[in-house]
């Protein structure tokens, strides 16, 4: 093949741009359309079903984001027979037409400054939540796989290694968890499934090299640091780059990414379930991107002067975001006054006086969340039934059965922490916001934020098809949630929301903690926890911790339900004096220890347990085992108190 040659009738060879895996990148221009476009050369390797199989994963994929700004365009692929590439043997060549993006990759730009960076960081961002709707990981964000327009604006390219989310292998010929060490998430270096999160380190990391002109890994390492067969040698450089990228080795110079440094400090999270989604990295980025022409110069301070735009969000404030606690309620602290209380206070007296400040949801060992709930809101979606012995006693369910196969589960929940401050609510009821929260493709959820409550008061509205229903649309769901959060956000209105009618026993629960059961000795027991750094729910009735060995992690939470049966491959013991139920998964264990059982509505038979789940890339046994040493610290101090 030459320069000027005609190919496939249609297009007129201009000159080779780059290399891929089938061969050499061609620019030509397509005599009909009138436009230069690139052609990608690929090559069925292999078993030729399979190959040809998995090689039109890529174009396959593409297809689906075909209008989308921010992603290559495919325009067609072309089949030539080997006498066509002038071979004798072999099977046919795939010639991916493509959108030529005269940019080239970034790895040709030289460093930009942070506030281009979070600009082209957005636009990649709002990309990979596209492909991720779609079930799609790239896999693969670098520098050399992102392309700019002449306009300036990104488009991700080269689709070479991507994942199907849910499958069990990549869409084309690299094989299962292809990814260039340098920018890659430390599970996808380790070997684990490819996940959305996977995407969102890569991307952090090549925004990095934007800046910097490096990824994030770090200089040189100490020789007790580095692996066996890895000392400073040149010839063990790549091994030393796979050790840091399975390591989650980062370092960064906050002063040299300016604004975009804690940004970044969320995204290169080790612990893939701390990382932002890539819709909420979206927002960060764009918020310190700010407004300015597509080509990423920044847009002139009041002075007439360029400079950053202030950063919205410092680091602390991101992980506080991004670690899932949305709600500070007011009275909680240590876990709020431990005596119980009845009902006592009227209306007036919690609301307090005019003009005083108000906390809408105060202690939660006394409030009733259910009063949140209104099952007659939803009756037009089918029966409802107010379901208040399920969960932690942080929540209130309502179940609506639209028919005998179909149930929707409406969950209520009060929140710990703060809200995003970088999301807006959707709308506003009185003085609550409603904002929607990132949900997976089988529920809805929703987020009420109320103006000038001093107490922080947050309450998490969340809709899913319950167990063993026929499945429904996500738009049902959304419409229950939205009406849900109405009724919420009216009750909320009101002022402070009414006290338990009764209030919980004193041999419950609920004026227990959760986090106090377990020590950092019995902790010991899931290797590399970080024992000091919990994850405290409300009123401390959960903790989680996470880990830096095989994505390990523990959560102790209380729950309401109906008594646990050994069933489904579920086993039943006594800890301590207490019957507990060990119930194995794939990828986690869960160990309920049930504590007390009591009347719920209805006279029917509740517990409250103390759940135990741990979860990782062990086999079952390993992670049964270590949630049952757990459940025997729980249960062992739940009997000495």
């Amino acid at each position: 093949m030459r320069s000027g040659d005609d190919f496939a009738g249609r297009y007129v060879l201009k000159e080779v741009i780059g290399t891929g895996r089938g061969g050499q990148v061609w620019l030509a221009h397509d005599t009909v359309v009138g436009q230069d476009v690139a052609l990608k050369p690929e090559l069925p390797e292999g078993d030729h079903e399979t190959a040809v199989r998995r090689l039109l994963g890529e174009p396959r994929a593409l297809a689906k984001f075909r209008d989308h700004p921010h992603v290559v365009t495919l325009y067609d692929v072309v089949t030539v027979e080997p006498d066509e590439r002038g071979r004798g043997t072999g099977a046919e060549t795939y010639w991916f037409v493509m959108e030529y993006v005269p940019g080239g990759g970034l790895d040709r730009l030289p460093p930009v400054s942070p506030v281009r960076a979070a600009r082209i960081g957005a636009q990649l961002a709002d990309a990979l939540a596209a492909l991720h709707a779609e079930g799609i990981v790239h896999c693969d964000v670098k520098p050399a796989n992102i392309g700019l327009t002449r306009r300036g604006t990104a488009k991700l390219l080269d689709f070479g290694a991507a994942y199907r989310v849910g499958g069990t292998e990549t869409l084309t010929l690299n094989g299962p968890f292809s990814f260039t060490p340098d920018y890659a998430a430390p599970e996808l270096a380790r070997g684990n499934v490819p996940r959305p999160a996977s995407d969102v380190f890569c991307l952090a990391a090549t925004l990095h090299a934007l800046v910097t002109g490096a990824p994030p890994r770090g200089g040189d390492i100490g020789s007790d640091a580095v692996p066996h067969g890895a000392r400073n040698g040149k010839e063990d450089a790549d091994r030393l780059r796979h050790w840091k990228a399975e390591q989650g080795v980062v370092e960064m110079d906050a002063d040299a990414l300016g604004p975009l440094h804690p940004v970044l400090t969320a995204m290169l999270q080790r612990d893939p379930d701390r990382r932002p989604s890539a819709a909420e990295a979206e927002r960060l980025l764009a918020a310190v991107g700010g407004s300015g022409d597509p080509t990423g110069r920044p847009a002139p301070s009041p002075s007439g002067r360029p400079g950053w735009r202030r950063p919205l969000i410092a680091a602390l404030g991101i992980s506080a975001v991004l670690a899932g606690g949305l709600a500070a309620i007011a009275g909680q602290g240590d876990g709020g006054d431990k005596t119980p209380a009845g009902s006592g206070g009227s209306r007036q007296e919690e609301r307090g006086s005019v003009g005083a400040s108000r906390a809408l949801i105060g202690d939660p060992h006394q409030v009733d969340v259910c009063a949140l709930a209104d099952p007659a809101a939803l009756d037009r979606f089918g029966r409802a039934e107010l379901d208040a012995d399920y969960g932690n006693f942080d929540q209130c369910d309502v179940l609506v059965r639209s028919d005998d196969r179909t149930r929707i589960d409406v969950s209520i929940r009060l929140r710990r922490g703060s809200p995003p401050e970088m999301s807006k609510p959707s709308r506003t009821i009185g003085s609550i916001g409603i904002q929607e929260e990132e949900s997976e493709s089988d529920e809805c959820k929703l987020l009420l934020t109320p103006k000038g409550d001093t107490g922080g008061s947050l309450v998490g509205v969340r809709v899913n098809m319950g167990e063993g229903s026929v499945a429904g649309g996500t738009a049902t769901l959304c419409a229950v949630a939205d009406k849900a959060a109405e009724h919420a956000a009216e009750v909320l209105n009101e002022g402070p929301v009414r006290r338990r009618p009764v209030a919980y026993p004193h041999t419950s629960l609920a004026w227990t903690s959760a986090c106090e059961l377990l020590d950092a000795k019995a902790l010991s027991v899931v290797p590399g926890l970080k024992v000091d750094v919990p994850e405290v729910g409300v009123a401390n009735w959960s903790c989680e911790w996470s880990g830096d060995v095989d994505e390990l992690g523990a959560e102790i939470a209380f729950m309401r339900d109906q008594p646990r049966s050994a069933t489904g491959g579920a086993t039943a013991r006594t800890l301590s004096g207490y019957r507990t139920i060990v119930e194995p998964d794939d990828d986690s264990c869960e160990v309920f220890v049930e504590y007390r059982r009591y009347n719920g509505r209805e006279a029917e038979t509740a517990a409250e347990m103390v759940r135990l789940t741990v979860r990782g890339n062990r086999t079952t046994d390993k992670l049964c085992g270590m949630a049952t040493d757990l459940a025997a610290s729980a249960a062992a101090e739940l009997r000495a108190r």
